[in-house]
């Protein structure tokens, strides 16, 4: 019994390395139960018992019939009046990092129009980002303004590269979060390979509408995200 507690501790030690090391990343596919008990010469159970522990140390997450996975580490966001991503991500201690996938104008869908007070297939500046937390792909992002309301937006994302300056330079200097909704379902192909994570792992999807210090539609975004919510409720007054 000593004998097989010493074994899956070493198992489980040895693939907590190689993940520490990089040598397996967020979203890799660890080796099968069966590769695992060749490579280690031991039984099934004994490998069992080690992916159990490196599970419940958050590190793998496994799913039967699908194999383990490494977990990404947790990241969550919250929920904030004044969504921020930089400086939530900078307030945790983590390095937040951004990369425009695409950038242009287009005719708004029905959808997009009703959301910023639009005629459907007026002109909207559609960005399309991934977010990373520690060069780690957390997030995918959509946004859409009105050009005709920001018609310079364009040249001046390319030059600031965020949002929040590109909207100040722009002559918005605040905006706040005027609704979310949230809901879950599987990444497509092309998600999944952006942000490393396997198919059947869930992406929360937020789709959201920001609105500047006069309450007029500024944004309407939708972001697919890895990371989890954090929804911090105020105290209540106390007389």
């Amino acid at each position: 019994m000593a004998a097989d507690m010493l074994l899956w501790r070493e198992i489980s030690q040895s693939l907590e390395r190689r993940i520490l090391a990089r040598e397996l990343s967020p979203g890799d596919k660890l080796p099968t139960e069966d590769e695992l008990s060749r490579q280690f010469m031991v039984n099934r159970h004994t490998v069992r018992r080690a992916l159990s522990d490196l599970q419940d140390k958050g590190i793998v997450e496994s799913t039967q019939g699908r194999g383990s996975y490494v977990r990404r580490p947790a990241a969550p966001m919250r929920l904030q009046k004044r969504p921020r991503f930089t400086d939530n991500v900078r307030e945790r201690g983590r390095t937040p990092r951004t990369k425009t996938l695409k950038l242009l104008v287009r005719p708004a869908d029905s959808r997009v129009a009703a959301q910023l007070g639009l005629r459907a297939s007026q002109p909207v500046i559609y960005l399309e980002r991934q977010r990373f937390i520690d060069d780690e792909p957390t997030g995918l992002s959509q946004h859409h303004f009105s050009h005709d309301r920001f018609p310079t937006f364009v040249e001046i994302y390319r030059s600031r590269g965020t949002i929040t300056q590109t909207l100040i330079d722009s002559g918005v200097l605040d905006y706040t979060r005027r609704r979310t909704s949230i809901s879950a379902r599987l990444p497509t192909v092309q998600e999944a390979e952006l942000l490393h994570v396997p198919r059947h792992v869930p992406l929360l999807v937020h789709r959201y509408l920001n609105i500047d210090v006069l309450g007029r539609p500024l944004e309407y975004g939708i972001s697919r995200s890895t990371t989890e919510v954090e929804i911090d409720f105020p105290e209540p007054d106390r007389d």
